[in-house]
């Protein structure tokens, strides 16, 4: 029994440190403040900056256009892998009321 104990924790141990290298990715909203196509990056006015891959193509957006960026934190930078047009949400159905 005591044999099977320490594989057993090993296997645990290691698993769990996979599980934490793992990201999770998140959608921001906000209005564009500032717009660095040279550093990649773009500032929202909430005081968030997010940084791109080096080619990046931001022609489609100009500063104070409300967007979405999708994005993940890597060693303290906000590293943003998508950025869209914000477009409100639908406006919830209701249900008819029964006569």
């Amino acid at each position: 029994m005591r044999k099977m104990i320490l594989p057993a924790v090993i296997a645990l141990s290691l698993g769990m440190s996979s599980m934490a290298m793992a990201y999770s990715s998140t959608t921001t909203d906000g209005t564009i403040k500032a717009i660095d196509a040279k550093d990649c990056t773009i500032t929202l006015t909430n005081k968030a900056s997010y940084h791109f891959a080096k080619k990046c193509d931001f022609t489609a957006f100009k500063v104070g256009e409300k967007v979405a960026i999708t994005w993940h934190a890597y060693k303290k930078i906000d590293v943003a892998t998508k950025i869209v047009a914000w477009t409100a949400p639908a406006p919830a159905k209701t249900m008819p009321k029964k006569s």
